[in-house]
């Protein structure tokens, strides 16, 4: 096999492997193929002859074969998925050629984690999904570095590991890198990820909270999915079809809840719980009844129970915002809500048309009227304060996509919350691979702000989550449609309430290693330059004509 042919099959190896580490692994242990996929993608950036090509390549097979972006995506939003996707990889591999040598493994691991964390911040195209960090959620035990510099500094370090083993690897197969340098590389990156995973669960302990306080949740998961269930439907049809099941799958079971004699004190609803969308101006002044949830005032027993339930803001100008509203029982008072601070792109808004001249937006949407009709003109919400129990226990709330990310969750946090609510609509799925994603994703959130979280789906997986980023409940999903409703109750220990030491570290760690991958890339750029007109010199020099010329004869 020549040297283009093995390269290429390295970097379709390689992106292999990453896509295959990611949740669901295909075999057990198989999340720690990640060392082996990030050793290949280092590979090929410093021995291949076009390491930015291979890099591309490599990075175009992890996002083509990404379950995440493989399932319920139109097709040119797959599209650009892979072919934007791809070129993150490019930007890690060239910052690598720009490093010295002997540097190469520790810049590496600074730009491979630049490089996520700059997929998952782009402004209006951002795919925070398939990073290193999340592979390992089943393993809370190696999530130490998680609390010292989140998701950033663990994907740094499984990088560093990766590059250490790909040129100890490379030592002894060819002594082109020596043998002591590349083994003492290698015991340095192992060394480094002990020391921060012990460092981080020493300073986790400290953090959870120890006051052994619990607040009583349940979760009602519908199985519901009207979009999916009652297509086809009369728009008449459609809303008598979905009041049914809505007091069938949600109402009943919440009456049922109520009349235990040990009714938690909060009852969760899924995202988009609500069908009918809740106007603005009810909610500017102040606790009301809003007009979708009149429906609600009466129907249930008098209780010290709470409902958290979603549904969308409709602003003034037909568009809307998801939120999630706490409604006191059994009047359906509004008492307080919070909005979705990161709308999925292309799912509830269209990506990048906020930086279009309104000319050119409204040209692609009559253009392409058919296909834009299928992505909604959603508007990011606000981030509001904390709700509260009727006891006064601060609370956050996080809506469905505000969860791959650990903004929301740790402002939240920040502000008092004691333990995390996440409302989702993940029926879209339909049991796949992506429920585990998105759980990892929460396993992180949690370990990240060592605050205990409850997620409440529509249809996917319902689970609660310690401070530890350790289950403590949950119900599996279903494979195909679900029958009834399913409930999951927990007694959920409360966590800190407070911004916890090192969340500034956290905060700082993407912004960093972006701007070091960027001083590295440019001190690159200004070697060559200087060797390249040291070289012009030289052969001016050798030539006695300037600039190297040759006269002609």
């Amino acid at each position: 096999m020549n040297g283009t042919l093995r390269h290429a099959a390295l970097a379709v190896g390689g992106g292999l492997l990453l896509s295959a580490a990611t949740p669901p692994a295909w075999f057990p242990g198989a999340e720690f193929l990640v060392v082996l996929g990030l050793a290949l993608h280092f590979a090929v950036a410093t021995t291949a002859a076009r390491p930015l090509w291979s890099s591309y390549l490599l990075g175009c097979v992890c996002m083509a074969t990404f379950s995440w972006s493989t399932h319920h995506v139109l097709w040119f939003a797959y599209a650009a998925i892979v072919l934007l996707g791809g070129g993150y990889f490019v930007l890690t591999s060239a910052v690598l050629r720009a490093a010295p040598v002997a540097w190469r493994a520790p810049v590496f691991a600074l730009a491979s984690a630049a490089g996520f964390w700059l997929r998952s911040v782009m402004p209006e195209i951002y795919y925070p999904h398939g990073q290193p960090a999340h592979c390992w959620w089943q393993w809370p035990e190696l999530l130490g570095a998680v609390t010292v510099g989140g998701e950033v500094l663990l994907n740094a370090l499984l990088a560093l590991l990766a590059a250490a083993l790909a040129e100890a690897w490379d030592s002894w197969r060819t002594a082109v890198v020596p043998w002591r340098r590349a083994r003492n590389q290698l015991a340095g990156a192992a060394a480094l990820f002990v020391v921060s995973t012990l460092v981080g669960d020493v300073v986790h302990r400290r953090n959870l909270a120890t006051g052994g306080e619990v607040v009583r949740v349940a979760t009602i998961e519908p199985g519901l999915h009207p979009v999916l269930e009652f297509a086809g439907l009369s728009e008449k049809g459609f809303l008598a079809e979905w009041r049914a099941r809505f007091r069938e799958r949600l109402v009943e079971p919440t009456r049922a809840l109520l009349a235990d004699a040990a009714a938690p004190e909060l009852v969760l609803w899924p995202e988009s719980s609500i069908y009918e969308a809740v106007a603005a101006t009810e909610l500017a002044n102040g606790p009301a009844t809003a007009r979708p949830l009149r429906t609600l005032a009466g129907v249930f027993p008098a209780s010290a129970t709470q409902l958290l339930l979603g549904a969308n803001v409709q602003l003034g100008d037909d568009r809307m915002t998801p939120a999630a509203f706490l409604v006191e029982l059994p009047t359906a008072q509004v008492v307080g809500h919070q909005e979705k601070r990161a709308l999925v792109p292309g799912g509830e808004f269209p990506p990048l048309f906020a930086l279009l001249p309104a000319a050119a937006g409204r040209w692609i949407r009559d253009t392409f009227a058919s296909v834009m009709r299928m992505v909604p003109d959603g508007v990011p919400g606000r981030e509001l304060p904390p709700l509260r129990t009727r006891r006064g226990v601060p609370f956050g709330v996080l809506l469905c996509y505000d969860n791959a990310f650990p903004g929301p969750a740790a402002a939240q946090v920040a502000a008092g919350a004691r333990f995390l609510a996440v409302l989702s609509n993940e029926s879209w799925f339909q049991g796949g691979d992506q429920l585990r994603q998105l759980v990892a994703m929460s396993v992180l959130r949690a370990r990240e702000t060592a605050t205990p979280l409850v997620r409440c789906t529509q249809d996917g997986w319902t689970v609660a989550i310690g401070g530890d980023g350790r289950l403590l409940a949950e119900l599996p999903p279903v494979v195909g449609r679900q029958a009834a409703s399913r409930i999951l109750r927990v007694d959920l220990p409360l966590g800190p309430g407070r911004e916890l030491p090192m969340a500034s570290l956290r905060a700082a760690a993407g912004p960093f290693a972006a701007f070091a991958s960027l001083l590295v890339l440019l001190h690159g750029c200004w070697r060559w330059a200087k060797l390249r007109a040291a070289r012009t010199a030289s052969r001016a020099a050798a030539t006695g004509v300037p600039g190297g010329e040759r006269s002609g004869s």
